[in-house]
């Protein structure tokens, strides 16, 4: 639809659809609905995306832009509709993206119908991505965005906005990356080098690399313009600084893959100008195309700069860079880091194989529809490989695999795989429009190839990284916007179907476009319910994290009337626990006064405790609150409840097979009720789950101590150690162990490693002094307790000891007595100082 047709609407107040003048009168009239004002609002949010964000703790900044996304979105969607209906017509492109794009939407209501809990598909937190609000939320954001660009001048405004964003946030980086004090540029909340505005330092790498990108198809189609060339220099100098920072894997590998696709653009170009300049002897000098060789050719049409970034993608992409060049370990990657002062970052995400191991085993359960969106965690949870339990994240459950879009194969199925799949294709199918495209002017080839290179790029993140919402709104909106530009080229066609009037169509248009904006105006509701809930929990943690236990009950109460959510409920059962605990300390009320308080508390943690429960039965961290409700009121002395106890951590398993927590708790429960069999099978399956679960160690070797077996403590303790050779507390414990059943010289070995691995360690100098002692190595045990006199100055019986060693006396003598071998990995801190170096 043209400019001058809508906004001639909008000036003389030719209201084509009677239902909508009869509905909205003059405000439909509105210059707030002119595609004007749609232009604005998303090439707006594509500027702001980057940077936005709310200086408030409550509101973190990957949720503050998924708030902008849904209002922006929301209102420009209820914008549209009204504009049509006062237009009487739509215009949408003929282009299979958009009707897969539909399809994709479908599927996850669909999925998220059949899901276990589907308020967890459609609305999750309020700030997921996966599920279906957020995604029919991008999908809009794309269909807007293919209606919006359909002329050069708003294709180029889009990649301003883009560009313009980007050189914000390399300019504001370098400021705090080299430059001295700027840390009023913290606001307060991205306090570390590697914090930023965009997201995490993997996204902002990612907008850098956009940034690269543009500037070296600019440079490429516009190498004559001396202030395109300059900016372009100036944005991928800068663009080349923090790739090379940040040295992200993935992006190497996606960049070395587009920036192949310029330079072989720039040979095709290149010898299709030689072959037409031979063909009419168009000859200018001596060095003219047409009389060099073929492979001289191609390295006139090589572009510098897009050359050095496929070099160096490679050699970084490959893993070229981290091998070691020199006797010292050094490499290409860490000399370059110490030359700019690079600050460690990792994210820990699944592996592809962790991720396919999930989405078949979700597939297994639902091969169709999935797991459900948004439930990704519970799938994994489900299909976890034990090896995970080894690693310090075995406690950790992944919202996401690899990849954003592997992670929605688990989430919505073979269908959901199929239509993502076809989906990717498409995208790749329409870059072979903008070989017709290259036929024309410089100015058309530039948009349509680069809008192509992004929207590959975004696309190709979110396949092989789990980007943040800014970066994956890119996607949609670079995809949008590649369509519509195509479409005002003539490369696709375009459905315009008129519907005002007395025209049939408006009885079936008229309700649908009405529902879009009635579906607008509700979800704008829910977002702000969904947010007011949000705000007000987090109110909530950071009052009980000030021991306001009334304030933290008052604010969750007002999260739970906009939102009914588990962690709400599971946050209300542990403040009626601190309240029952703390009114075991209050003298001042009667003993009648305590029990009605104590009952109420009771009543009102179980009831929290059900309701989590009731909210989510899928997530087995609510059984877990649930069976700890029961627990400590065990531990209270309040009834029997450990069995109750033990039946909510039966269900939390069912739900995670391969936890080593849920089975220590099992195990711990089991204990309390006087079932020690029980309890040592739960405590043996949670060692061989996580052989390093020093808790579970220390408690069965308890058990078996009791029972007269220290061989067996002994054996589970060697098998930790085989696993996490580092740990010094675990070889301590070994030597404590050896120690108290006098192994002296085992003592030594084990405690030995543990002073080794911490030389600041106290409680292991102490038993590797009465070790050494006990051997007759005098000298040593002094040496020993000397240092340990120097980490706790405080303690009085130290001295004593060394006195006794320089005598020749007994070390423990008179009526020194060592602190005795049990719980030591849980809180037997047995003197203070356990500092690491």
């Amino acid at each position: 639809m043209s400019d001058t047709h809508n906004e001639g609407a909008g000036e003389f107040g030719l209201l084509k659809s009677g239902f909508a003048k009869a509905l909205f009168g003059r405000a439909a009239k509105s210059s707030l609905f002119s595609d004007k004002v749609l232009l604005a609002l998303i090439t707006g949010l594509t500027f702001l995306l980057p940077i936005f964000f709310v200086p408030i703790p409550q509101v973190a900044p990957e949720f503050a832009k998924i708030l902008l996304i849904e209002a922006v979105v929301l209102f420009a969607i209820f914008a549209w509709a009204m504009g049509r209906m006062r237009d009487g017509h739509v215009e949408i492109q003929k282009s299979l993206i958009l009707g897969v794009s539909l399809l994709i939407v479908v599927q996850f209501v669909i999925s998220a119908l059949l899901s276990p809990v589907p308020s967890i598909s459609f609305l999750g937190s309020g700030y997921d991505v996966g599920t279906v609000n957020m995604i029919a939320i991008l999908f809009l954001l794309l269909f807007l965005s293919s209606s919006m660009y359909r002329t050069r001048d708003r294709a180029l405004y889009l990649l301003a906005a883009i560009m313009l964003s980007s050189g914000i946030m390399l300019l504001y980086h370098l400021a705090r990356y080299f430059i001295g004090d700027v840390s009023f540029l913290d606001f307060g909340m991205f306090n570390g080098p590697t914090t930023s505005p965009v997201g995490k330092w993997n996204d902002f790498a990612t907008l850098a690399g956009a940034a690269t990108l543009v500037s070296l198809v600019s440079l490429y189609f516009f190498s004559g313009n001396k202030m395109i060339r300059r900016f372009s220099y100036a944005y991928f100098a800068l663009g080349f600084l923090f790739l090379i920072l940040i040295d992200f894997t993935v992006l190497w590998l996606i960049l070395f893959v587009l920036t192949g696709g310029i330079i072989a653009l720039a040979i095709y170009e290149g010898e299709l100008t030689h072959r037409r300049r031979s063909q009419t002897g168009d000859e200018k000098g001596e060095e003219h195309l047409s009389v060099k060789p073929l492979s001289r050719r191609l390295v006139g049409h090589l572009p510098v700069l897009a050359t050095i970034l496929l070099v160096v993608s490679f050699i970084y992409g490959s893993g070229l860079s981290a091998l070691s060049l020199t006797d010292d370990g050094k490499s290409i990657a860490s000399v370059v880091s110490g030359v700019l002062g690079g600050a460690p970052y990792s994210e820990l995400v699944p592996t592809s194989k962790v991720t396919a191991d999930v989405v078949s085993g979700a597939l297994k359960e639902s091969a169709l529809f999935g797991a459900g969106p948004n439930r990704f965690a519970s799938a994994y949870l489900q299909n976890k490989p034990s090896t995970i339990n080894v690693t310090p994240f075995w406690d950790t459950a992944f919202d996401s695999g690899i990849g954003r879009i592997p992670t929605f194969f688990a989430t919505t199925g073979l269908i959901g795989i199929l239509l993502w799949l076809a989906f990717i294709v498409l995208l790749f199918w329409k870059g072979r429009k903008i070989y017709a495209l290259l036929a024309r002017d410089r100015v058309a080839s530039f948009i349509g190839f680069m809008f192509f290179m992004l929207a590959v790029y975004f696309w190709g993140i979110a396949f092989f990284y789990v980007p943040n919402v800014t970066i994956f709104a890119y996607a949609f909106i670079v995809t949008g916007a590649l369509v519509a530009f195509l479409s005002a080229e003539g490369m696709i066609a375009t459905y315009r179907v008129e519907f005002g009037g007395d025209r049939k169509l408006s009885l079936v248009l008229t309700p649908l476009i009405v529902m879009i904006m009635v579906g607008a105006i509700s979800a704008g509701v829910l977002v702000w319910r969904q947010t007011a809930s949000l705000v007000y929990f987090s109110d909530a943690r950071i009052a009980l994290s000030n021991d306001d236990i009334g304030a933290a009950e008052m604010a969750v109460g007002k999260a739970i009337l906009m939102s009914d959510r588990a962690p709400y409920w599971r946050f209300v059962a542990s403040l009626n626990l601190m309240k029952l605990q703390n009114l075991a300390q209050n003298t001042t009320l009667s003993q009648a006064d305590r029990v009605a308080a104590a009952n109420q508390y009771v009543a009102s943690a179980r009831g929290a405790s059900d309701r989590a429960v009731l909210a989510d039965p899928t997530d087995f961290e609510n059984y877990m609150a649930s069976g700890g409700v029961y627990d400590a009121l065990g531990t209270f002395g309040i009834g029997n409840t450990f069995e109750s106890a033990r039946a909510e951590y039966t269900k939390a398993l069912a739900l995670n097979p391969h936890s080593p927590r849920v089975l220590f708790m099992l195990g711990r429960v089991a204990i309390l009720a006087g079932d020690r069999a029980g309890a040592e099978d739960y405590l043996v399956r949670a060692l061989e789950e996580r052989p390093n679960f020093t808790e579970a160690i220390s408690v069965l070797s308890q058990l078996y101590i009791q029972d007269q077996h220290p061989e067996k403590s002994e054996a589970i303790l060697k098998n930790a150690i085989a696993v996490e050779q580092g740990n010094f507390v675990l070889r301590f414990t070994l030597g404590y162990l050896r120690y108290s059943i006098r192994d002296y010289k085992g003592a030594v070995e084990s405690l030995e490693s543990a002073v080794l691995l911490n030389p600041v360690y106290a409680n292991a100098k102490y038993f590797l002094g009465l070790s050494y002692a006990r051997l007759g190595r005098t000298d040593e045990a002094i040496a020993q307790f000397t240092d340990v006199a120097g980490l706790n100055p405080e303690n009085s019986d130290v001295p004593r000891i060394i006195r006794n060693l320089r005598m020749g006396r007994d070390p423990l003598e008179p009526n020194i007595v060592p602190p005795p071998p049990t719980d030591v990995l849980n809180s037997g801190t047995v003197l203070e100082n356990t500092t690491t170096p």
